[in-house]
């Protein structure tokens, strides 16, 4: 080829410019578009919801269903994640409108679901966190089918929302750490009624109603309207409400003009105060008074030029972002003090899902949300005009004049984040903000800042859980997101209705190592100082433990260490009854939190039913005694004089469990004394030191003697005594010489549970007393302090002997067992040791053996009624007789005299008299008389009791009503759900 031929083959194609090629975007998650539409209709649209008390609720994928499921631990796998499906029983709304929002109250007893028609359903819970009913509420008028809710808020409930404690940080090294906790009163506005509920809404076109309890916790409703009412034209999509801080609210909405309109609103109760001895009556429906504060106008994300202030451009400055309303949130002041902030109004506008664009030369531009906010300010505003003060006949000057108190509504920099906002959460008293993207993350700012929070690498101070190192991982894009009470899990769901749960994860590695790391000791602290934050605020901690995953036995110990620390819980109660005598009594009946610290150190050390180490075993231990002895001062305080006044015959069915268990639990305590001084018999008294004893009693996994070291359980102990025999003599003198067979069919049972103990039940008080005597000799020759003793506490309760009380320690295993030369003798020689060491006391629970696994894996017990309800030797009650000639009776007769004739010491062959064929796990109850019974189970622990109802066989009324007061909670202080029955116990 000719050389002066010189074409450029690169410019020939015109591949000597570079060709910037477009960058392709995942394609938006389906049914984004459908999602955006919808959140911009309404400021009411969320499908899924997760309660404080640990349930989630969520509307089924064709919009007429409400599910529920209860996030719960398996027994078997020691995993957390939501129960089965139960679904709502929403027959009293209208099928033909789709249900479109869900709403939990603040303590999560109380769900709001709403159609698309605007009519608004309350469910209460009703004892089983899956298990509602429906409330039906007073309305002045029926609802329009043509105005929905376009914003709801709850109010606030007292004692709990009014004063917290407040987990503010942490600060330390390795597993020492001070916890900044401090205390601030709350003025949002609530219902004046303690324990009472209620909730505020908007409609549409301006109607606003506020639903409230009355003392016996009907619902009634109240409306007004906002204004004169709002033009057909002009509807609100979005609102909004905040606390003022003034027990008044402030009140934010969004029309369809992009018009922002801000209210004032106040609700006058007329409570009468409480008159004791005489019933609740009805009070008048308060008065809702309204008024309108300001109103700005064009209220939409515009150009930068004009978010930074810049108007030099002209109208170009002003130019409207395409975008929608897809969030209102109402953020009122928060707590800290000189953080800045104020109440405030955060509008999230998101931008329309792009299709992929067939236009290559332009980029595709991602969608993304952008926060647009107004501050709230409250300011003292003179209404006349300056040039006032030029007229010569006034007397005084405009700033002579007062002025009058105006809210103004001030615009902030617009925010634009890096994908679509599909859910937003403010937490911990709003001083956080959480937000759910499109994109599957989930991110955590700081409201004053706007500054997101990760991992800082700080292990002296902690904050959050997000600032020590947990965080979520990009999850499966959802439509649909939700989050736990303590949002380290979320609760995502697609166009399908399929449920899934997601938790934070932690950057650090594992916690279940021992592993002497700064950053986990961080971590330990950031977890107790969460749960120190949901203890004040009544919320569930169960995503907390879910996300803890394995500890080691050190990490179990520094965790319920901290957890002391945290909660501020001081568990000692004194050396003599002169210093602080009421310190038991407190943490007995006025201090949730030691029951929440017990709660923990079970869980960590449990596997199965009946597998417990030696820290978890004591945490069962006294949580079962305090419930215990609450249920004895109780009954017997109700009786007033036990000297003059015998125990009623209405009282003795549900006592006759409670007794048993403390007869049986007595041999229990004696039983491990016992086995645990034969192992140390032939080890010299003088070499005993506190490893070798401590290494003994945790290689048996019998802890009795930590119990009777432990001040808490054993003044709990000592509290039985006088109840105990009061108890004796009433059963012992009706049951042998009352005038009427039915009296003596009543306290029959009672007498049997009694006497079952193969010995003299004092000599438990003589041990009892004992301890007490050598404990509180330790302390004094020791002139420990208070906070001393309080640390020696801790450790007892954490399974270890303190040094302190070696010398009592090695007593109550030694001489108190074998030394016969002391006054009284030594324990064995005043009780029959055969029978106490092969009396059967399985049922309790306690025992880790092949042949308890098997036992609880073909029984059931109620751990609230202290009776076998499932498997051989199922329990019933003694109750009234009903008609002598009916089915029922003569079954109740052929049972009892089956039951007399079970007279043995094993626990699975006791049977109480009483019950029938009905009272059985067969037995039929519908409407709470007839059908099936069921089972409840604690979410947590897996312990469970009868499903209890009015009208159930075998159960009075009275029964009913004092098992819903002594068994709203399980013994381990969490919540119930519905349990399915064991296949084999039956």
């Amino acid at each position: 080829m000719d050389d002066s031929y010189s074409m450029d083959v690169d410019d020939l194609f015109g591949d000597s410019e570079q060709v910037a090629l477009p960058v392709m975007s995942s394609p938006p998650i389906t049914g984004l578009a459908r999602r955006l539409d919808d959140l911009s209709a309404s400021g009411c649209c969320q499908k899924i919801a997760w309660s404080k008390n640990g349930c989630v609720a969520y509307i089924s994928s064709d919009g007429y269903g409400v599910n529920l499921r209860v996030f719960c631990r398996n027994a078997a796998t020691g995993k957390w994640d939501l129960g089965k499906d139960t679904e709502l029983d929403t027959s009293p709304g209208e099928d033909e409108f789709p249900f479109v929002h869900l709403s939990w109250s603040h303590l999560g007893n109380e769900l709001a679901v709403m159609d698309s028609a605007g009519h608004v359903l309350i469910f209460s819970c009703s004892l089983v966190l899956d298990r509602m009913t429906y409330m039906r509420a007073d309305s002045i008028q029926p609802e329009p089918e043509v105005a929905a809710v376009v914003g709801m808020h709850w109010l606030a409930i007292l004692p709990y929302e009014q004063k917290n404690h407040i987990a503010w940080s942490a600060t330390g090294k390795g597993d020492k750490w001070d916890f900044k906790i401090g205390s601030h009163t709350f003025q949002d506005a609530h219902h004046p009624v303690e324990g009472k509920a209620s909730l505020i809404y908007l409609k549409r076109h301006g109607e606003l109603k506020l639903r409230f309890q009355q003392l016996d916790g009907s619902w009634h409703e109240v409306s007004t309207v906002l204004g004169p009412m709002i033009s057909m034209r002009e509807p609100f999509t979005h609102a909004a409400f905040a606390s003022n801080n003034d027990n008044t609210l402030l009140l934010a909405a969004y029309d369809v003009c992009s018009r922002l309109h801000l209210y004032r609103i106040e609700a006058k109760w007329t409570v009468p105060p409480s008159r004791p001895g005489h019933p609740a009556k009805h009070f008048d429906k308060p008065d809702l008074e309204v008024s309108e504060i300001d109103v700005e106008d064009s209220c939409y994300p515009i150009s930068p030029t004009a978010i930074n202030g810049d108007l030099s451009t002209g109208p170009a400055s002003s130019i409207r972002i395409p975008a929608q309303l897809t969030h209102l949130n109402f953020l009122p002041i928060t707590p800290e003090k000189n953080d800045g902030t104020l109440p405030t109004i955060q509008a999230i506008f998101s931008t329309p899902p792009n299709l992929v664009s067939l236009d290559q030369t332009h980029p595709q531009q991602s969608p993304c949300s952008i926060i647009v906010k107004w501050e709230v300010h409250y300011l003292q505003q003179n209404q006349m005009h300056s040039s006032l003060d030029k007229v010569t006949s006034k007397k005084k000057s405009i700033g002579s004049v007062p002025g009058r108190s105006v809210f103004v509504l001030k615009r902030q920099p617009d925010t634009i984040m890096h994908s679509i906002i599909l859910a937003f959460f403010p937490l911990w008293y709003n001083m956080l903000l959480a937000f759910c993207y499109s994109d599957g993350t989930i991110e955590f700012r700081k409201r004053a800042t706007m500054e997101a929070i990760s991992p800082d690498y700080n292990t002296e101070t902690v904050t959050s859980l997000s600032q020590a190192g947990f965080s979520f991982t990009p999850l499966d894009p959802s439509l649909h997101i939700s989050l736990s009470p303590n949002h380290c899990m979320a609760a995502c769901m697609q166009q399908d209705g399929q449920v899934k749960v997601k938790s934070v994860e932690y950057a650090y590695g594992s916690l279940s190592s021992d592993e002497d790391d700064p950053k986990h000791s961080a971590a330990l602290a950031a977890l107790v100082l969460q749960f120190s934050s949901t203890a004040n605020q009544y919320f569930s901690s169960d995503d907390i433990f879910a996300i803890i995953g394995e500890l080691s036995e050190k990490r179990k110990r520094d965790f319920i260490y901290l957890m002391f620390q945290g909660l501020q819980l001081d568990v000692d109660c004194g050396v003599d009854d002169t210093t602080n005598p009421n310190k038991s009594l407190v943490l007995l009946g006025r201090t949730p939190f030691f029951v929440k610290t017990l709660s923990a150190a079970h869980l960590l050390g449990l596997q199965g039913s009946v597998n417990r180490s030696v820290t978890s075993k004591i945490a069962w231990m006294i949580l079962n005694i305090k419930y215990i002895t609450q249920i004895l001062t109780t009954i017997m305080r109700m009786h007033g004089q036990i000297d003059k006044n015998p125990l009623r015959p209405e009282v003795v069915p549900q006592f006759v469990g409670i007794c048993r268990w403390i007869m049986q639990f007595m041999v229990y305590m004696l039983d491990e004394l016992i086995a645990v001084g034969f192992q140390l018999k032939n080890h010299p008294p003088a070499t005993l030191d506190r490893a070798s004893l401590e290494a003994k009693v945790h290689e048996l996994n019998k802890p009795a003697l930590l119990i009777l070291l432990s001040s808490f359980p054993r003044m709990m102990m000592k509290a039985w005594v006088t109840p105990l025999g009061w108890v004796m003599r009433t059963a012992f003198t009706y049951s042998s010489s009352s005038p009427t067979p039915e009296i003596r069919r009543i306290y029959a049972p009672l007498h049997q549970a009694l006497t079952e103990c193969p010995f003299d039940w004092r000599i438990f008080e003589t041990v009892l007393s004992d301890a007490q005597s050598q404990v509180r000799g330790c302390y004094k020759r020791a002139n420990l302090s208070e906070a001393q003793r309080n640390e020696c506490e801790r450790e007892l309760i954490l399974g270890r002997i303190p040094d302190v009380l070696l010398p009592a320690a090695k007593r109550l295993v030694t001489e108190t067992l074998f030394n016969e030369n002391q006054p009284n003798g030594c324990l064995l020689d005043r009780l029959d040791v055969a029978a106490v060491m092969f009396f059967d006391t399985t049922w309790l629970g306690l025992q880790h053996s092949k042949r308890a696994t098997e036992w609880f894996d073909t029984h059931i017990v109620d751990v609230s009624q202290k009776m076998i309800i499932r498997g051989t030797g199922t329990q019933t009650h003694a109750t009234s007789p009903p008609n002598p000639n009916s089915q029922q009776a003569q079954a109740q007769a052929q049972a009892q005299s089956q039951s007399q004739s079970q007279n043995r010491n094993r626990s699975d062959s006791i049977g109480g008299p009483g019950g029938g064929a009905e009272d059985g796990p067969n037995a039929k109850k519908k409407g709470g008389s007839a059908g099936k019974s069921r089972l409840r189970r604690c979410t947590r622990c897996g312990a469970f009791m009868e499903d209890v109802v009015q009208g159930m066989p075998g159960y009075a009324n009275h029964h009913v009503s004092w098992l819903m007061g002594v068994a709203k909670h399980c013994v381990c202080g969490n919540s119930w759900m519905l349990g399915e029955e064991k296949a084999r116990a039956r």
